[in-house]
């Protein structure tokens, strides 16, 4: 693995919240949906989030699904949205 690609992934995973919003914004994603005709509702685990949480959870050390929610859920309080 590339010095810059360790450095990036270790970014990744020091970060709190959902940092691929960054790399692949909502605009980019919303696109796609469109162009393949997706629907969906406005929730709070929306195709959006699910994507980059899956993205974080993969290229993490740790795996979990429960570190893939504690990124969801800082990135929902980033966001001021109420946490459920």
């Amino acid at each position: 693995m590339t010095l810059r690609v360790q450095i990036l992934k270790d970014k990744f995973n020091s970060s709190l919240g959902l940092p691929f919003k960054e790399l692949l914004p909502t605009s980019v994603i919303e696109q796609a949906l469109l162009e393949l005709k997706t629907r969906y509702y406005r929730r709070l685990f929306d195709p959006i989030v699910t994507l980059w949480a899956f993205l974080s959870q993969v290229l993490d050390t740790d795996k979990t699904c429960h570190n893939a929610v504690s990124k969801i859920i800082a990135h929902l309080v980033e966001e001021d949205v109420e946490i459920p």
